[in-house]
């Protein structure tokens, strides 16, 4: 009916106004005929019992995360499958540590309680004390690295000379030190902060009862009283080393009255640290600190919800409801137990949810609370690579999110990760050209400018490496010649030629025109030619074979009227050259000195014009341009036109679209529309008449030259393109998407992932440990919540 009644309206208006109109109405036509699927995958690692992954994790962790027993949450995870570098020169994330171990350490306290009480065999027992032993001395050593009692690092790397933060001149590269004395070949973070000395604190007092015997207890007693007596001998202060920069308040902003989160640790740990010494100083504090913020009589409890405070305060409380035996100091721990908890009792945050429950049995959100919790370890993986995550664009999941499906925090799970939906998502790959010699070799450029070299065919993450060390700015362009080893680029500040595969690269004579550099291409007839395009110029190089490729030029763009254009050369016999100049088309062949003016690509007012210009590579006569409308109510939508004689005239012609719909043939128009924006579309060299786009979801494939068009996200990782690329030779078609290069091998009907996932500093890899699942897992065992069936079953859902 609406269509109908678009129609009747079109037909009794003017011709000269049924164009402008029918524009108009286009939105609401595509709104009516347009829909999308989704879809999405994930790795079945999560699927293992319980136990195993505690297993699995815990191995890892001694494996990858460990710096004599310290546990860096996120570290980097060499492609080639050799060790974790835990020394200076390595990329683990020492600066928070400290906070990371110290949960750790209360999961393997738990292990060892609940092994021990639940009867396990004696040498496993001993085994579990003996990891809880070493993480706890890693604790303990961060203050005694910093040579200064009760100062703690934040973390240590092993060896001498500068630190990752360092290398990468970070704000806080000033903040690394060598250690002292017996620990001068460790090299520690300092700049602490309350959350440092927060999380030691009740980590040292589970250490302190559940595992330490002997002459542990006695350096556990004295790491809590050195750690305490820092800020309570320094009236609140945390001082840095040498007292440097801006000392840390440990009660923060307050106003000397109102208990909060930050206030509440003080509390906790002044009592913890009287627990293990009994000196009086603590007790003093700590009566000091409950009287003024008032812990007895406290009514209410409320504070913003804030996951990194509440995993500190959550396990100061588990600690305190068993060394506390004040019934008013308990009374007022409750009201802030019970005020934590209505921030987060939605959240599947495991942790949370099994010290909640062993102080609050009785809980009316017992049931549902115990069920997400569980879902949530029984859906950890086993493999904690960080990996781009789009759940925004599904439909399927709402958060809290499974944990295999979840934008993880980048070292630990339990920070409010399981409710955001995006994160991690990869850099785009922009452009990909293959060798005319070996189609293994491929080149690839991302959007900040990085080169990467793959020798495999892109069948290996480790067999793309950078090949940009060379170069001091971004590469905008790529092209390689009829050897694998010669490589043309342009880049920010001009265009460079490597013969070497990028080993050396020499800076190119193209002539400066104030323009900048936007492509290099090799010619695919003459292999030792070359054509540069800036903003204001073309230009081809002279051919006078390899040893002088390059060094020589002549200008392609005299006669055109001046200002920065839209340029492109389509090589071929005789190859044409392209000018985009405010909005007017200039072409003319390159064996020809005479412009001509192309039909006019200005746009109704209802439509713009994309900011590209395709040429196909087997015809320099044929190019695609893109118009493209947006509707608040339905967004964008794209029409591909096309040029089969250079640009003279481009079809379909928006008269001809509008002729078309009255005509009755409404869905044939609205089935070459693209839902959205196109990108940059790809012509496939093999198939001319297929095309290729990206529109956001997924890749759109078109076999009739842009008539009809179909999403083909087969394989994907993550459903949406943001670029497609057909490249002259090798065969395969490629897609930059959030999680990474993809290619196809069959048209575009399936993709596969191509391993150039850009996450972090050029293609590298990094992964959390398992320290958050062996943090909730333990205490689910030792408080009961999950028993022996509920540990070894394998996963009972779908």
């Amino acid at each position: 009916m609406e269509l109908l009644a678009c129609a009747a309206f079109l037909c009794h208006t003017p011709v000269e106004e049924m164009t402008m109109r029918f524009l108009a109405l286009l939105p609401v036509l595509i709104a009516l005929l347009c829909a999308q699927a989704l879809r999405a995958q994930a790795d079945d690692s999560w699927k293992l019992p319980l136990a195993e992954k505690a297993k699995l994790l815990e191995q890892n962790n001694v494996e990858r995360h460990n710096i004599m027993g310290l546990y860096p949450s996120q570290v980097e995870v060499p492609l080639d499958g050799s060790l974790v570098d835990q020394s200076t020169l390595g990329l683990s994330n020492i600066a928070h540590s400290i906070v990371w171990t110290a949960y750790y350490l209360e999961g393997l306290c738990y292990r060892y309680a609940f092994l021990k009480q639940s009867g396990a065999p004696p040498e496993e027992v001993a085994a579990a004390r003996a990891r809880a032993d070493e993480v706890f001395e890693s604790m303990y050593r961060c203050q005694l690295v910093t040579g200064v009692r009760g100062l703690q690092a934040r973390g240590y790397a092993l060896g001498h000379g500068e630190s990752y933060e360092e290398r990468e001149n970070a704000s806080t590269r000033d903040e690394w030190h060598q250690g002292a004395g017996e620990y001068a070949h460790l090299r520690w973070r300092g700049e602490p902060s309350h959350h440092n000395y927060s999380s030691a604190a009740h980590a040292l007092c589970q250490y302190y009862d559940l595992v330490a015997e002997g002459t542990q207890k006695e350096r556990a007693r004295e790491a809590l009283d050195a750690l305490v007596s820092y800020w309570v001998d320094n009236d609140f202060i945390i001082y840095n080393y040498q007292r440097r920069g801006y000392p840390v308040h440990i009660l923060g902003l307050t106003d000397g009255k109102t208990l909060n989160t930050r206030v509440m640790m003080a509390i906790a740990a002044a009592k913890q640290a009287y627990h293990a010494t009994g000196k009086a100083e603590f007790k003093q504090m700590y009566d000091r600190l409950v009287k003024q913020y008032g812990v007895r009589g406290l009514q209410e409890f409320r504070t913003e919800k804030d996951h990194d405070d509440a995993q500190h305060v959550f396990c100061h409380l588990e600690a305190l409801f068993r060394i506390e035996d004040d019934p008013e100091l308990l009374a007022g721990y409750r009201k802030v137990l019970a005020g934590l908890w209505a921030n987060h009792k939605g959240d599947a945050q495991s942790t949370f949810t099994y010290i909640y429950l062993s102080l609050t049995p009785d809980s009316p959100d017992r049931e549902q609370a115990l069920r997400e919790a569980l879902f949530s370890l029984q859906t950890y993986p086993a493999d904690s690579t960080l990996r781009p995550r789009m759940n925004s664009i599904r439909t399927d999941l709402k958060p809290p999110y499974p944990v295999y499906a979840a934008a993880w925090d980048n070292e630990y799970l339990w920070k409010g990760n399981l409710l955001t939906p995006d994160g991690w998502l990869s850099r785009t790959v922009t452009q990909v050209e293959v060798s005319p010699e070996d189609p293994m070799v491929l080149y690839a450029i991302d959007e900040l400018g990085d080169l990467y070299q793959s020798r495999d065919g892109a069948a290996t993450a480790a067999g793309w490496r950078p090949i940009d060390q060379g170069l001091r700015n971004p590469v905008r362009s790529v092209a390689v010649g009829h050897r694998s080893r010669m490589v043309a680029v342009a880049c920010e500040d001009g265009f460079y030629l490597s013969t070497t595969a990028g080993r050396k690269w020499e800076l190119l004579p193209v002539p400066a025109d104030g323009g900048r550099p936007v492509e290099v291409q090799f010619d695919p007839q003459q292999v030792h030619l070359l054509y540069a395009t800036t903003t204001r110029g073309a230009y081809r190089s002279l051919d006078f074979g390899e040893r002088f490729l390059g060094k020589s030029w002549e200008p392609l763009t005299a006669g055109l009227p001046p200002g920065d254009a839209q340029l492109k050369v389509a090589p071929g016999k005789p190859g044409r050259i392209y000018a985009l100049i405010s909005g007017a088309l200039f072409t003319r062949r390159l064996d020809e000195d005479t412009w001509q003016q192309g039909a006019s690509l200005g746009a109704a007012e209802n439509l713009s014009r994309c900011s590209w210009l395709v040429v196909d590579p087997t015809n320099p006569d044929r190019a695609l341009v893109g118009l493209y409308t947006t509707h608040a109510a339905i967004g964008t939508r794209s029409l591909l036109q096309e040029t089969t004689d250079g640009g003279l005239t481009f079809q379909p012609d928006l008269l001809s679209i509008y002729l078309r719909y009255v005509r009755g043939d409404a869905k044939a128009v609205m089935a070459s529309l693209i839902p959205g924006q196109a990108v940059l579309p790809a012509i496939d060299p093999g198939q001319p008449q297929t095309i290729y786009t990206a529109v956001g979801r997924g890749v759109l494939k078109s076999s009739d030259g842009g008539k009809s068009w179909a999403e083909k996200s087969k394989g994907l990782e993550i459903a949406v393109a943001r670029s497609v690329i057909a490249p002259r030779h090798g065969g395969c078609i490629f897609a930059g998407t959030p999680a990474g290069l993809f290619l196809s091998r069959d048209g575009g009907e399936s993709w596969q992932d191509a391993h150039l996932c850009l996450q972090f500093d050029k293609n590298t890899r990094r992964e959390i440990g398992g320290g958050a699942f062996i943090d909730a897992y333990w205490r689910g065992r030792y408080y009961g919540f999950i028993d022996e069936a509920a540990a070894k079953a394998p996963w009972p859902g779908k």
